[in-house]
């Protein structure tokens, strides 16, 4: 009598009641679930897997339930969409002037290569940064979408520009960094790629390039830093993302294929996180190569790049993406946690895991479920770990349904 009576009082107002043992596995609703005291279960869209339901009736959850009025979009919002962080005006002022900025410098390399960067031009994109974090103080849970859809590949740099940029100045305000790295993480970013301006359009535009192509390439960010090395109008950290922003831990960054320590004790944090905003906008845009991914498959995909004692090949430090995506995770997937419960996981220990329980606050130490050795070996005895008692595990590697295996796994 009592379990129904606290039943009733917790389940969502005009609540939906769907039983469990009438589900079928890959079940999706398009309304967030919850148990009978209210706690999340699953989002909307995510699929019930039969490990998941399973999980819950040996818990005996037999109920979920859902509110009707709260019916969700694919994208992740709810029908009546949460606003944007960044207006529709000012994201098209910083792509017209990436485009001004990013033209003027290839006109220098092209017929001047004496000519320097002019302090108008670092003024007035700098204004822009900073009206740009205004609006970001002023819609603080806002969504951000990036600029994804291109009319020509010409347009990639400028929107690919502006999107770091806009990444860069909302993870520097989400962290709480002081207002001098904000405006230096929103310009590094709006600058980050100017050594590209150096290189032939039929190369960047290309959809394979040959070994001696890709070593032109690789020289954007040095080309690019000794443009703006001895610009006294632009900051150290500018200029050091213009520079850094390529290296990557395992060695095979560049321009200088820094290792491990190296980028822990030498690339500024605030670099390493721009690199982060870098890779996220490539991968939710269309490029000349590469595919598009949504917003959820990117910062899978990019969970799968961080560190662990068993990769060889690796891109980001685990403590970076940690920053990365609890400041905006939500942000850039609609509100949504980026892993779900069910999802299979495997730890920097090696162990595999089952997702139970998101944590808002720390996705990346969720309540987990082991179900294997670190040599892929099934547990007899499954054991149930919060990761949050225990912050020096993490998940590392995330298993794509239908996929042989993660991505360095």
């Amino acid at each position: 009598m009592a379990a129904g009576k606290e039943e009733k009082q917790n389940q969502p107002a005009n609540g939906v009641q769907v039983d469990l043992r009438m589900i079928r596995p890959g079940a999706i609703y398009a309304y967030d679930l919850f148990d009978e005291y209210g706690n999340m279960i699953l989002e909307a869209y995510g699929e019930l897997t039969e490990t998941l339901r399973k999980h819950l009736l040996a818990m005996n959850t037999t109920r979920l339930y859902y509110d009707p009025e709260k019916k969700k979009s694919r994208a992740g919002g709810e029908e009546q969409q949460r606003p944007g962080v960044v207006s529709e005006q000012l994201r098209g002022e910083m792509l017209e002037s990436a485009k001004d900025l990013l033209d003027s410098i290839r006109d220098n390399f092209n017929f001047s290569p004496e000519s320097r960067l002019t302090r108008d031009k670092i003024d007035r994109s700098r204004k822009l940064v900073n009206n740009l974090l205004q609006e970001i103080d002023d819609n603080k849970d806002g969504m951000f979408n990036p600029l994804v859809k291109l009319k020509s590949l010409d347009q990639y740099d400028y929107a690919h520009s502006t999107n770091v940029s806009i990444l860069g100045a909302l993870l520097a305000s989400k962290l709480d960094f002081s207002r001098e790295i904000r405006v230096a993480m929103g310009l590094g970013g709006l600058f980050h790629d100017i050594g590209k301006s150096s290189i032939a359009k039929d190369i960047l535009h290309k959809a394979r390039l040959s070994d001696e192509e890709f070593d032109v390439v690789k020289g954007h960010p040095h080309v690019g830093y000794k443009y703006v090395e001895n610009n006294p109008h632009m900051k150290e950290l500018e200029k050091q993302i213009v520079l850094l922003h390529h290296e990557r831990p395992d060695g095979e960054g560049y321009p200088f294929g820094f290792d491990h320590d190296h980028m822990v004790n030498k690339v500024p944090r605030e670099v390493r996180l721009m690199s982060l905003c870098d890779v996220f906008s490539a991968l939710v845009s269309e490029r000349p190569y590469g595919t598009v991914h949504s917003g959820q498959d990117a910062l899978r995909l990019m969970l799968n790049m961080i560190h662990a004692p068993y990769k060889t090949v690796y891109q980001f430090l685990p403590g970076d993406f940690r920053d990365f995506i609890r400041a905006l995770g939500m942000t850039l997937n609609g509100g949504n946690f980026f892993l779900q419960p069910g999802d299979l996981v495997r730890l920097n220990s090696g162990e595999v895991a089952v997702v139970e329980e998101m944590n808002r606050l720390f996705p990346l130490n969720p309540k987990i479920r082991v179900v294997a050795t670190k040599d892929r070996q099934p547990l007899k005895r499954q054991v149930t770990v919060d990761l949050i008692k225990n912050y020096s595990s993490y998940i590392a590697n995330v298993f794509e349904k239908g996929a042989g295996k993660a991505q360095n796994a």
